[in-house]
């Protein structure tokens, strides 16, 4: 079994090489803080909610004219957006944990502000490791792996893994780490730490681990789904 998940994740590899990725350097202010908001809202949530909500908080023109505001202000408008359901997938669907993440976006999007913005932070970051550890100590609500996401979806690195349930169940499998390994990664050391296992054991396959977690991603749902039928 462990054969046909790797045979798998390699021919995937080669799909998303092909795919087109964003460019930080030509995307707009705009869409670098969606990105991030959509990274914050995330986490413990389905993607699907996460992104209509970022987009709800988008169209509300928050991510530009909401640097403008006083931070009770915006953090209001913010946990507004956040506490009104909204139809998903034929559902009416609230956030989960609005007031936090409310406080979280409205003070990341006052201090990215003063900071020059997010576009001049990337440029001047230089080390992708060292901007991950910014982002995890600076930018609230956010941690190793959302940042991860963040750097990769906007096309600063392929070099960085996103370690979610998925990819941790794969390194179980593997024997990469144990099966009773507490899959609660509470620090930046120790993510890296997990970040590296997983790069040495795959680096036969000669792709990026950025391309390589999204194909065992793929490979993952779809065998976790049947392999929950067979038990």
């Amino acid at each position: 079994m462990n054969n046909h998940i790797n045979n798998a994740v390699e021919v995937i590899c080669k799909d998303i090489e092909k795919k087109e990725t964003m460019s930080w350097k030509e995307a707009s202010e705009e869409r670098l803080l969606f990105e991030l908001v959509l990274a914050i809202l995330g986490s413990q949530n389905r993607y699907e909610v996460a992104l209509r909500f970022s987009e709800e908080i988008r169209d509300c023109n928050l991510l530009s004219s909401g640097q403008s505001m006083k931070i009770d202000i915006l953090t209001e408008q913010i946990q507004t957006i956040l506490s009104t359901a909204l139809e998903i997938e034929e559902a009416s669907i609230k956030y989960r944990f609005p007031n936090t993440k409310a406080k979280f976006i409205a003070y990341n999007l006052l201090y990215i502000q003063s900071c020059g913005g997010l576009k001049k932070i990337l440029s001047e970051a230089g080390d992708v490791a060292k901007i991950r550890a910014f982002f995890v100590k600076e930018i609230k609500g956010i941690g190793p792996k959302q940042s991860s996401h963040f750097l990769r979806n906007v096309g600063y690195s392929n070099e960085l893994a996103v370690l979610d349930v998925h990819i941790l169940r794969y390194m179980e499998i593997q024997g990469i780490i144990s099966d009773t390994y507490n899959k609660a990664i509470g620090t930046l050391k120790q993510y890296e730490k997990l970040e590296a296992l997983l790069i040495e054991f795959l680096k036969y396959m000669k792709y990026p681990i950025g391309f390589i977690d999204q194909a065992i991603w793929i490979v993952m749902r779809v065998y976790q789904r049947d392999y929950a039928k067979w038990q």
